[in-house]
């Protein structure tokens, strides 16, 4: 043995057992006290007298032999071990590192602590499994811990892979790669405790008769890897429904683009589920949710993939090759499925349904993340159509989608540093001459997008939620404004302000008018609260509705585009409106036949309102409806809408 390694430096006192074992002659060379104790001995002399050939199997030989050329590498090795000393089986973790001997022969240095003294936390292997095989899978030997796992009997390598790729990569493994190159990956395999994972190391072993053999090495890594397979997939779960999140859905996507398969994208969103989560609560909003999980989870025999992609909408996905029927026919029945009553834990009905869009790959686009915008587009057509129903994507139908997520980013940035801008159109009592009101009217200008129309504001602030900020800052704005157009024109003149259906009905909006007109000092009947008629129709039948809480707090209501609903005539009589505004599509035909333009003037005075015009684009216009008796008027031939910086700086065009 070399000088450089003394035996009497090593501690007996020692807790961590340490040996050197002689893999060539099968005898134990050396070991302190600890290990003494470990392998059931009562001295040195009797350890070192143990033959240990007979009870060594062939799988320990060969795994020692190569552990051989490895030292020889420098390289040192970290294991559980399973021994077996007088038949009493000892779980240890061994360090184990290369120990040459005075003839040149390569030994096995170990220095090992029992499996009970060691932290769970430090412990990253299993006791490891050997077993050897031949060229064919077939088994030839095992250690102890591998035959309690997988018994005697004879069998194939090949037969304890439980997935078909995990088994067609392992013989690529033995089929393709020279002697020595390692074949290492986490395997789930069949034993006698039934499925499990473990930790797969196998290499062609050395062998100097040149008989080429496969050598395996097992951990048992089951808790570990059920560990990690619950994080992973709770990474890629809704946790609400328990299908796929967008991270997930967007995995399996690409993994079917890899395989050159086809699918179909059916985007589901429900309708009616914002007034039921509004009004009944989470809770019941939730259950449906999952409800809508389950009958997609369960819906025919098809292979799918199912994903709740957020708040209500979902995704399903289904190959095209698992399908018979056209998905016109899958469409239908899906629709049928979600269409179904959906009930609360009380049994209780909810009136909710579901729109489809669908979009295919590859016919629809390659890109993932623009199919599934593709599909949305279709969605919200189906919406938009009615609802309860799908449709298929054609193309250029998320232009409009586009357009108005680019909108909504474009109002965010504007509401966050206050480019909105008011600008003001003059409402003209032509009979007198002279300015009556103002309407301010929303603007906002973006760089790539132009200037965007105030419908198209409105459309996409109700869409995205931020009306309500949005037109408290107009209420504000346009109040502060009047303030300054009073001082310059009349101390009578008021402002007209749109106010959209969606935030009429908010209870606050009363007492926030209220709070900003006192501010300014102003009198309520400074401003006029302008509503389109189906805005003001949406509640008028309840007995406490909007409507009559702003007339009974005594703001002055006007209805705006009449004539373009369906149900204005039928109901006017039961809207307490001071002003009713005339679309400007009838202004448009006024030259040509004025008779609908009067007709609707003479109702209108009737019901004890007043009329005003919109849309007067030239001053022959103007004199034909001042001839009828309308003399409140508004349009380009009188007046363009201008910033307040306008009117301030032409003052005397307006005295």
């Amino acid at each position: 043995m070399r000088e450089s390694f003394s035996l009497q430096n090593i501690s007996d006192k020692l807790v961590t057992a340490i040996w050197i074992y002689d893999v060539d002659n099968y005898c134990m060379y050396w070991a302190n006290k600890a290990a003494l104790t470990l392998w059931q001995s009562p001295s040195l002399s009797e350890l070192k007298s143990r033959d240990f050939k007979l009870d060594t199997s062939e799988a320990v030989k060969q795994t020692l032999c190569d552990y051989q050329h490895l030292f020889e590498q420098k390289k040192t090795l970290s294991r559980m071990w399973e021994y077996n000393p007088q038949g009493v089986i000892k779980e240890v973790f061994c360090q184990m590192s290369g120990f040459v001997f005075d003839n040149g022969q390569m030994g096995l240095l170990c220095e090992a602590l029992p499996a009970d003294v060691i932290n769970d936390e430090s412990n990253p292997n299993s006791v490891v499994m050997l077993s050897t095989y031949d060229f064919n899978g077939k088994f030839i030997s095992g250690n102890p811990p591998f035959i309690q796992i997988f018994s005697k009997k004879s069998h194939s390598l090949y037969e304890i892979f439980i997935a078909d790729q995990d088994r067609d990569k392992f013989k690529n493994f033995i089929n393709s790669t020279p002697q020595y190159q390692q074949f290492e990956e986490d395997v789930l395999i069949k034993t006698v405790l039934g499925a499990r994972w473990h930790r797969i190391i196998a290499h062609t072993s050395h062998n100097n008769s040149g008989n080429k053999k496969i050598l395996v090495q097992q951990f048992d890594i089951n808790s570990r890897k059920m560990s990690e397979l619950a994080i992973a997939k709770e990474a890629i779960t809704d946790p609400l429904t328990g299908l796929l999140n967008r991270r997930g859905l967007l995995r399996e996507l690409n993994n079917i683009i890899k395989n050159n398969e086809t699918f179909i994208i059916f985007y589901i969103d429900l309708d009616g589920f914002k007034m039921i989560n509004d009004s009944l609560g989470h809770t019941v909003g939730d259950h449906i949710l999952k409800s809508l999980a389950q009958r997609l989870l369960t819906h025919k025999s098809i292979e799918s993939l199912a994903c709740r992609y957020g708040g209500d909408e979902f995704i399903w996905v289904i190959n095209q090759k698992d399908i018979i029927e056209t998905p016109k026919v899958i469409a239908n029945l899906l629709l049928t499925e979600l269409n179904k009553p959906y009930f609360s834990d009380q049994l209780q009905p909810m009136l909710v349904s579901a729109s489809i869009g669908i979009a295919s790959y590859p016919d629809d686009g390659c890109d993932i993340s623009k199919l599934i915008l593709r599909a949305d587009a279709a969605m919200y057509l189906a919406k938009k159509q009615g609802k309860r129903r799908w449709v298929n994507y054609i193309e250029g139908m998320e232009s409009g989608l586009q357009q108005q997520s680019e909108i909504a980013q474009c109002l965010f940035v504007a509401l966050k540093q206050h480019t909105l801008m008011l600008y003001y159109q003059p409402i003209y009592n032509v009979d007198l001459n002279d300015i009556d009101s103002f309407e301010a009217l929303l603007r906002l200008y973006d760089p790539e997008l132009g200037w965007i129309s105030p419908e198209e504001i409105i459309c996409v602030a109700e869409e995205v939620g931020i009306i309500t900020e949005l037109e408290y800052w107009i209420i504000k704005q346009a109040i502060m404004d009047l303030l300054v157009l009073r001082q310059l024109i009349s101390p009578n003149i008021t402002m007209a302000i749109n106010i959209s259906g969606v935030h009429f009905t908010d209870p606050k909006l009363i007492s926030y008018i209220v709070k900003t007109l006192e501010q300014y000092n102003l009198p309520l009947n400074a401003i006029v609260l302008e509503l389109t008629e189906s805005a003001l129709l949406s509640d008028i039948s309840d007995i406490d509705n909007s409507v009559t809480r702003f007339i009974d707090a005594g703001f002055s209501l006007s209805i705006d585009d009449f004539g373009t609903g369906f149900s204005s005539l039928a109901y006017l009589h039961k809207i307490p409106a001071k002003i009713v505004k005339i679309d400007q599509s009838f202004t448009n035909r006024i030259e040509d036949c004025n008779s609908m333009v009067e007709s609707i003037h003479q109702l209108i005075k009737k019901q004890g309102f007043t009329t005003l015009i919109e849309g007067v684009s030239s001053m022959h216009q103007s004199l034909l409806l001042k001839n009828m008796g309308i003399f409140l008027q508004q349009g380009y031939a009188l007046g363009k809408p201008k910033p307040l910086d306008y009117y301030q700086n032409n003052i005397s065009v307006y005295r």
